[in-house]
């Protein structure tokens, strides 16, 4: 057995590396030294959104609005990356909920849906006490409902101008239905009849558009004014036709049904579906907000369930939603001014 003897060169070796220890030590000490001098950084900046966001639905669970933004909202959780929970607060035609939302803490959380009644109704006959639009920023447009003018089948008009000219030889005699005096479907309808020269009856149905349909098909009214999806059904089965569209282009689905421009009428309407949060955000975080809801219109299965459920499916940025809501404002506003001097309507 080999036998390891001690000797003083191997004694000394532990000595010879204490200078290399001091070495260590020190440069330990110098990075330590120079991370104190230097400025502290800063976090890295997290991503928004880093948590669910609250969309308030102010109409009822159920409803078309409702159906049709929450499934808009799942997909929207899939571009945005995070959750989104509905809550439904309802009253005072989206009053209550548009309030809501109006007041909510401006981080960027909660959203809102907001329909034609929120932007135009509400605010014209100040239904809900401290209410005022420009508290919101919109996002987008989720759908656009052209106004259409819509008979029946075996109506005697085949065109537009066909309505027109019966409507001047019989002044007072023709009807248009619509879903409620000063809303919605009779504003376009009035609107047109002022761009056309003619005196129509409009006779409301405040129960909605069910009823309105059957109006029509009854022979109770010759025409009615509302989005083509109200009527679509007695369309595709014969019993209906559309004469034209209140939009600035035609309708793909519909392609043979000319615009009311296309006949002459300056005359643009239709009801929405639009997304909005609080105007104090930061400009960061709405336009975070924004792309999220416009990646949806990128989705193929967003495409096909749209396409299915016929909702009416129209992205506009959210400038162009804040020209549009603008522009609808200012015509139904002096639209109803002029009802509420005549006596027709009470503010």
């Amino acid at each position: 057995m080999k036998i390891l003897t001690l000797t003083r060169p191997m004694l000394r070796r532990p000595i010879l590396r204490r200078p290399i220890l001091r070495r260590t030590m020190l440069s330990r000490a110098v990075l330590a030294a120079a991370a104190l001098a230097l400025p502290l950084a800063a976090p890295a900046a997290a991503e928004f959104p880093e948590k669910d966001l609250t969309h308030i639905m102010p109409w009822s669970a159920g409803g078309g609005t409702d159906t049709v933004m929450r499934q808009f909202m799942s997909f929207a959780e899939k571009t945005l990356g995070t959750g989104i929970n509905t809550q439904n607060v309802t009253g005072a035609q989206s009053g209550i909920g548009t309030l809501r939302l109006m007041k909510a803490r401006p981080d960027g959380y909660t959203i809102g849906s907001l329909t034609w009644d929120s932007v135009i109704t509400v605010p014209y006959y100040e239904l809900v006490p401290g209410y005022d639009t420009d508290q919101l920023a919109y996002l987008g447009s989720v759908t656009v409902h052209p106004t259409a003018l819509i008979v029946r089948a075996d109506a005697p008009y085949a065109t537009l101008d066909d309505f027109v000219a019966a409507a001047k030889s019989a002044p007072g005699t023709l009807k248009i239905a619509n879903v409620g005096t000063g809303g919605v479907w009779h504003l376009p309808a009035l609107d047109f009849a002022k761009e056309a020269g003619i005196d129509v009856q409009h006779i409301p149905y405040p129960k909605g558009s069910g009823p309105e349909r059957e109006a029509l098909l009854s022979g109770e009214v010759d025409a009615m004014s509302s989005s083509i999806s109200a009527a679509y059904a007695a369309v595709q089965a014969g019993q209906a036709r559309v004469l034209a569209v209140m939009s600035e282009e035609r309708d793909p689905k519909f392609p043979e049904v000319p615009t009311f421009r296309d006949s002459g009428y300056d005359v643009v309407w239709g009801s929405f579906r639009l997304v909005a949060t609080q105007a104090r955000v930061d400009a960061d975080k709405r336009a975070a907000l924004e792309a999220g809801f416009a990646a949806v219109f990128d989705l193929p299965e967003f495409q096909q369930a749209a396409e299915k459920s016929a909702m009416g499916a129209h992205w506009m940025d959210a400038e162009a939603t804040a020209a549009y809501v603008k522009a609808a404002q200012a015509k139904a506003f002096a639209l109803i001014d002029e009802l509420v001097a005549e006596g027709v309507l009470q503010k």
